[in-house]
């Protein structure tokens, strides 16, 4: 039975911190350093990289089973690990994709549509099921820039979109290192942020905050001037 309240007298708006994140950008940029910050994370190693790294782990990118990756979840909580990081998503879609056809590809499959369907139903799951684990949950990703400045990932568009509306955010390493937040929703201030994404630029809010201050000194300049 669904209950329904009286209206609010007052609303006030809750801003969450983001807990589920893109963090993207090209190889080698230092996107699994930048994870490695996150508090206590346990890597889905879908390159094995993370692990040959020394980082608490699985390495799935020889032996990967879609339902083991959704099973495990509640066990990763409940040794105490905070963070749960999927490294990369281009290695999750293509180990789906590996294991739906027996180490082939979909193309060359007599059903191709069944099998994009598996492929599509297997992520869906579990994307749904790190987004349940009331855990911080990281998506690495390797992208580009385009020209027109928007982050253009390696994964099948058609996944990525659908991954990124369900995200707060996307954390893009520059090649020199240094980290770019993109809100897909809601707006932080620095001093609000946990010390792991303190040193996140937003380049959005600085550029609104530079305009504002350039409003505020001309304004205050013409004031001057009467």
């Amino acid at each position: 039975m669904i209950n329904v309240s009286k209206p609010s007298s007052e609303i006030k708006l809750k801003n969450p911190l983001p807990n589920n994140i893109i963090v993207s950008g090209e190889a080698m940029a230092g996107k699994t350093t930048f994870v490695g910050n996150f508090p206590v994370p346990y890597f889905l190693s879908l390159d094995g990289n993370a692990i040959k790294e020394g980082r608490d782990g699985i390495d799935l990118h020889e032996n990967l089973n879609w339902k083991d990756i959704v099973d495990v979840i509640p066990d990763i909580k409940k040794a105490g690990y905070k963070t749960i990081v999927v490294d990369t998503i281009e290695d999750l879609l293509d180990g789906i994709e590996k294991e739906i056809t027996g180490g082939g590809s979909i193309g060359d499959m007599a059903n191709g549509f069944k099998g994009w369907s598996n492929l599509n139903g297997h992520f869906k799951s579990i994307i749904l099921a790190l987004a349940k684990s009331d855990l911080t949950v990281v998506f690495i990703a390797r992208t580009t820039i385009d020209a027109d400045g928007e982050i253009q990932s390696d994964a099948r568009a058609k996944n990525y979109s659908w991954l990124k509306g369900r995200i707060d955010g996307e954390i893009y390493i520059t090649n020199d290192h240094k980290a770019q937040w993109k809100a897909h929703r809601g707006t932080w201030e620095p001093n609000e942020l946990p010390n792991y994404l303190a040193d996140v630029s937003d380049p959005e809010r600085e550029g609104q905050e530079r305009k504002a201050a350039a409003l505020a000194r001309r304004e205050e300049l013409r004031n001057s001037t009467k």
